[in-house]
């Protein structure tokens, strides 16, 4: 995808495993939660027969068919059904809005949702995307959502395409291999003054790394281009005098010895 500023963003996509392992922990949290507040309508029981209740009973009493049954236990399932509700819709809502698109789920799978254009999740988007779930759910256990995902390009459920939202994973890059010590001959013929070695800030020290590591990688036509524009740009840099095509990589190796012993 292409962002506002036209640099193109690369996303790896979630699959439908990763996302259902991270539902998967939501569910059980999603659980706890009801459970946690059908315990507490059961203690607060007694309230149902208060007369501050009196009109929601009076409501049941009105519509419930059935003969013999206490009223208060209507209004105790209505209630149940509503906390329930609110849970399973303002769970991911929640936790997507104060974590920035991640639930407890995704954070432990290595999940985010984004926008199709790579910003943040907004809360429409979060709200358009948790409310069809009730579809996706259809017409069991997430048979519409699983079906979606698997035909869409981007493994989007129902209320992915609605929003305008995806979700990617957030792999950790490998660690950058170490750089090969070589023998203090190489580059010895390069001497540097502190003032030229206080020149160098964080990005031509990392261009330096950079450079060097993708050498062994690169073909030596680019490895040698990229040899010449880094030598360039840190010899100007520094004002030291061009650099022969043959000592180039010595110059790069000299400068970081150089600038580890400041």
């Amino acid at each position: 995808m292409r962002a506002p500023e036209q640099v193109w963003l690369e996303f790896a996509i979630a699959g439908p495993t990763s996302r259902m392992l991270a539902y998967a922990v939501d569910y059980v949290l999603i659980l706890l939660l009801e459970v946690a507040l059908v315990v507490l309508l059961v203690l607060a029981l007694p309230l149902l027969r208060s007369d501050a209740l009196a009109r929601l009973r009076g409501l049941v009493r009105s519509v419930d068919p059935t003969e013999g049954i206490p009223d208060f236990v209507f209004v105790f399932l209505a209630l149940v059904v509503v906390a329930q509700l609110v849970v399973e819709w303002g769970y991911f809502v929640f936790w997507e809005m104060i974590a920035n698109g991640r639930s407890p789920g995704k954070w432990l799978v290595g999940l985010r949702v984004v926008r199709d254009d790579g910003f943040p999740l907004g809360f429409r988007d979060s709200l358009v995307r948790n409310l069809l779930r009730a579809v996706d759910l259809l017409p069991w256990y997430y048979t519409v959502g699983m079906v979606a995902m698997l035909v869409s390009p981007e493994g989007k459920r129902l209320g992915d395409l609605a929003a305008g939202t995806v979700v990617i994973r957030l792999d950790r890059p490998e660690p950058a291999p170490p750089l090969d010590e070589e023998s203090a001959e190489t580059g010895a013929g390069f001497r540097f003054t502190r003032e030229q070695i206080a020149r160098l800030g964080r990005d031509e020290l990392a261009l330096v790394r950079q450079t060097l590591r993708r050498l062994d990688a690169l073909a030596p036509e680019q490895a040698a281009e990229a040899l010449e524009r880094a030598a360039a740009v840190l010899a100007a840099r520094i004002a030291h005098e061009p650099i022969a095509p043959t000592e180039r990589r010595a110059f790069l190796r000299a400068l970081l010895r150089a600038a580890r012993g400041r």
